[in-house]
């Protein structure tokens, strides 16, 4: 991930962005936290998909976490 890619992610709260893991996943994901010191990185999200009204609806009752390390971009998502 580059700086400006942390950037927008830490500027990203509770919004909506798609991670693009290291493996080639991407997720749709409305962002809650972004810890980003000590020896394990990470960030909190919760997984959304987009409804036909242009909302989104959370996939499950639980976050996720996914290290800073594992995330290869970000990008805001195009409406």
């Amino acid at each position: 991930m580059t700086e400006e890619d942390l950037t927008l992610l830490k500027s990203s709260i509770d919004e909506i962005v798609i991670l693009e893991t290291t493996d080639g996943e991407e997720i749709v994901a409305q962002i809650l936290f972004v810890f980003d010191e000590g020896e394990t990185p990470d960030l909190f999200y919760l997984k959304v998909t987009p409804d036909d009204d242009g909302t989104f609806t959370t996939q499950t009752s639980g976050g996720h976490s996914l290290l800073l390390s594992d995330v290869a971009a970000v990008r805001r998502l195009d409406l």
